[in-house]
């Protein structure tokens, strides 16, 4: 490495952030090369300086504040705005458990489809409308779209027929 090492460079060796190709490679530069060396001595006794600096510009806090500091943290009595707020909180959490359990039992159960059953309501419109069921044109009380893809063979299969497009198709 015939350049010099730059000050970032240097500056992130110094700190132990270079990766460990970058490590090396610096650590042989600095052996090598003494005007780099001197500037890498002279950023490590400045950053030295500047952590003793920062170290005696510290100073703790008296014991007596510290102690006064603590005793008003126990002693604070929460505000009227903490005091209602804290009354409602059973009143949030039980509508909000009640819809968790709502929720939790709506997305179980099968609901939305229908439970009633479909073959009593077409014998009776088959024979409120004194047409024989095979020979209706289409299911008039059976809509399709309410039923699962399941329902609709099992109708079929019960009264013989399938359904086509257009309605029952009694090609049996």
């Amino acid at each position: 490495m015939n350049d010099h090492i730059s000050t970032d460079l240097l500056l992130d060796y110094l700190h132990g952030e270079l990766a460990p190709e970058d490590d090396a490679m610096t650590h042989a530069h600095l052996a090598a090369c003494a005007a780099c060396r001197r500037e890498y001595d002279a950023e490590a006794s400045l950053s030295d300086a500047l952590r003793a600096a920062a170290k005696a510009e510290e100073r703790e806090m008296p014991s007596m504040i510290s102690a006064q500091v603590w005793e008003r943290v126990r002693s604070a009595q929460p505000g009227p705005l903490a005091r209602v707020a804290g009354w409602f909180r059973p009143a949030l959490a039980l509508p909000v458990a009640a819809a968790l359990v709502l929720g939790g039992w709506f997305a179980t159960t099968s609901h939305g489809k229908p439970t009633v059953d479909v073959m009593y309501y077409l014998q009776t419109h088959a024979s409120q409308s004194g047409t024989p069921l095979s020979l209706q044109a289409g299911p008039p009380a059976l809509e399709t779209s309410m039923l699962g893809e399941s329902t609709v063979p099992l109708i079929a299969e019960h009264l013989g027929t399938s359904f086509a497009a257009g309605g029952l198709d009694d090609s049996r």
